[in-house]
């Protein structure tokens, strides 16, 4: 009996540990937000090199036909925070992709494992907000290059 009681055990943890969780979702939109218009956001199971090397046009086709590794799609709208719960599988990576009209930037975010219990995006109007860095301006191609300053005497 203690045997097969600690074969239960042992099963129930092993099966809690590669059971599905829930990642918390925060995804702010801003009103400026792919241009005031709602898109889409796909929470998909990915390989490191499959998100390396994949496409936007990839990806954007998984819109129409999922398949087993999108694990989650919502329609974004501008001014939203949106807070989604997921259930996703603890022991794989994942994207969470953005389908801007005109993409401008990341648009999409890795997620690698173990998976944290909530991630806080926030969109700008062509591209996911990077944090950690301060935001900066899209560069403006008909401006002059910055002139280099000269060097102080030794």
């Amino acid at each position: 009996m203690r045997r097969r009681i600690g074969c239960c055990v042992v099963a129930a943890l092993f099966s809690a540990a590669c059971g599905p969780t829930t990642l918390q979702l925060n995804v702010r939109a801003p009103p400026g937000t792919n241009q005031g218009r709602p898109l889409y956001m796909l929470v998909r199971k990915v390989e490191p090199k499959q998100y390396a090397t994949e496409s936007y046009d990839d990806v954007s086709a998984r819109v129409v036909q999922p398949g087993p590794a999108v694990i989650h799609s919502e329609i974004i709208y501008p001014g939203t925070l949106l807070r989604v719960p997921v259930k996703v599988p603890s022991d794989s990576a994942l994207a969470v992709s953005f389908l801007f009209t005109a993409p401008d930037g990341a648009w999409q975010s890795f997620i690698a494992t173990p998976l944290p219990p909530s991630v806080d995006i926030e969109l700008r109007e062509g591209r996911i907000q990077q944090h950690g860095a301060p935001e900066e301006p899209p560069a403006d191609p008909t401006a002059p290059a910055p002139e280099a300053s000269p060097a102080p005497p030794p």
